[in-house]
């Protein structure tokens, strides 16, 4: 499960997640879409704001930067 997939299942948004995390929209947008990666202090929240693990938090952006990378165009 991607990150996004985890905030969607959460039934949260965009905008709920970076009012808890303190950050813009697009910066959750990049998280998603593994551009950018979280701190470790942004997983706890995370975890509670979409009631699962801590270990789901990590799996998810792990699972979505794999995701990121296999589309990335070959040079």
């Amino acid at each position: 499960m991607t990150l996004r997939e985890l905030r969607q299942q959460s039934k949260k948004t965009a905008a709920q997640v970076a009012e808890v995390l303190g950050v813009a929209e697009r910066t959750v947008a990049r998280y998603e879409q593994g551009i950018r990666r979280l701190n470790i202090e942004q997983v706890i929240p995370l975890a509670e704001l979409f009631d699962v693990s801590e270990r789901e938090v990590i799996e998810a952006q792990i699972t979505t930067i794999k995701n990121q990378k296999s589309v990335l165009p070959i040079m």
